[in-house]
């Protein structure tokens, strides 16, 4: 079963927006200048990565990468039952 840490998403994150450190806390659109394509964007290559499906009415719940983070494990740890 793949793993997700809170670094990862970090670093994922990080690259997708070119920055160099990302927060936990981070506000994608407020402290990140993320736009919504972005965000889209994160999502697709974590989809992708951890080979789960975010529902839209999820991502709109989407503001850090911590929501991120915790969203990702819950998808994890439901395929695991």
């Amino acid at each position: 079963m793949l793993e997700v840490t809170m670094e990862d998403i970090q670093r994922l994150v990080g690259l997708q927006l070119g920055k160099r450190k990302i927060e936990a806390h981070d506000r994608f659109m407020e402290d990140l200048a993320a736009e919504s394509a972005d965000v889209a964007n994160i999502v697709a290559v974590v989809e992708e990565k951890y080979q789960v499906t975010i529902k839209e009415s999820e991502i709109a719940k989407i503001f850090t990468p911590t929501d991120l983070f915790e969203l990702v494990k819950k998808h994890l740890s439901l395929r695991g039952r």
